[in-house]
């Protein structure tokens, strides 16, 4: 395991409209000390966004040789998602050409995930209010939908990765598929594949009030990639870096040692320093690694007393 952090740190910047420059995002986190990263797909309604280009692939092909002269690999992605895990509910789907553009996404992300080494692409659940969120409705919704585009990533070498989900805070929606770990478990579980596993996201299980420990033992062997981030209860998904929420890693982290994840210790920290610039940013970016490595001792320490090293 390495520490890890998604590149939509630097992507993305308090007042730019426009996302910045990949490969600058790419040479910066490796100047922080990053060796490992997560790649972002999850940027489509950017105008300048990568999959938007007809030379995609060779936008692709710079970054993965750009990444293997820096000596840095991508374990995990994160494809498209939709905003409110709901077609009906999030406003791109009603304009004219978005359902398309967004299953080209879709796939455009499966085959650049591939084309960069990618393990497991991170995928969000769908929900169905249509069906009253109902159980089995919500598991077939998300198997018919997902079915092709899990096959698409095996095709490509890349497992998919379902992560748990955020509840609504504003209370907009009454429910969302996949933010309990038992549902989670048995989506997965229908696959019968070894490609295809869970992300587990930290923040959107603390919004939950989950005692973490126990969820992740529950989830066991199925968990692929990890997003690392903080929060407060009943706030907002605030993807602060570790002990400036409420969380607490001094018991969770050992428990990916206890249940043998071999995957890396990925950040999900895009509110950390996203309104500062230059060094000061660059600054936050060092900070998060150390942080990460901090987390690392703990996992370290826990792997040894389990006798596991």
């Amino acid at each position: 395991m390495e520490v890890s952090t998604t590149i939509g740190v630097c992507l993305r910047s308090f007042g730019n409209p426009l996302l910045n420059d990949y490969e600058t995002a790419v040479r910066r986190l490796y100047d922080a000390g990053y060796r490992t990263l997560d790649f972002t797909f999850v940027c489509q309604n950017y105008s300048n966004y990568i999959l938007r280009y007809d030379d995609w692939q060779e936008r692709i092909d710079r970054i993965a040789e750009l990444a293997a002269k820096l000596g840095i690999r991508f374990s995990q992605s994160h494809l498209p998602y939709v905003q409110t895990t709901q077609f009906q509910t999030d406003p791109n789907f009603a304009s004219t050409g978005y359902a398309e553009y967004f299953a080209e996404c879709m796939r455009r992300a499966y085959i650049g995930s591939g084309m960069l080494g990618v393990r497991y692409a991170t995928a969000h659940p769908l929900s169905f209010p249509e069906f009253n969120y109902e159980e089995e409705p919500n598991l077939k919704g998300n198997r018919e939908y997902y079915d092709s585009y899990v096959e698409l990533g095996i095709r490509c070498h890349v497992g998919t990765a379902f992560e748990n989900m955020l509840p609504s805070l504003d209370r907009k929606f009454p429910d969302r598929y996949c933010t309990r770990y038992e549902q989670l478990n048995r989506l997965i579980d229908s696959f019968q594949d070894p490609m295809v596993g869970a992300c587990w996201d930290t923040g959107h299980a603390n919004q939950m009030r989950f005692d973490q420990a126990r969820a992740l033992r529950a989830v066991g062997s199925r968990l692929k990639n990890l997003h690392i981030n903080d929060n407060h209860y009943g706030t907002r998904d605030e993807h602060l870096q570790p002990f400036m929420g409420e969380i607490d890693w001094f018991r969770l982290i050992p428990v990916l040692a206890e249940i043998g994840y071999d995957g890396d210790l990925t950040y999900e920290t895009p509110q950390v320093g996203i309104r500062a610039e230059g060094e000061m940013q660059d600054a936050y970016l060092r900070l998060t690694y150390e942080n990460g490595c901090y987390l690392m001792k703990i996992y370290e320490t826990a792997k040894r007393s389990t006798g596991k090293i």
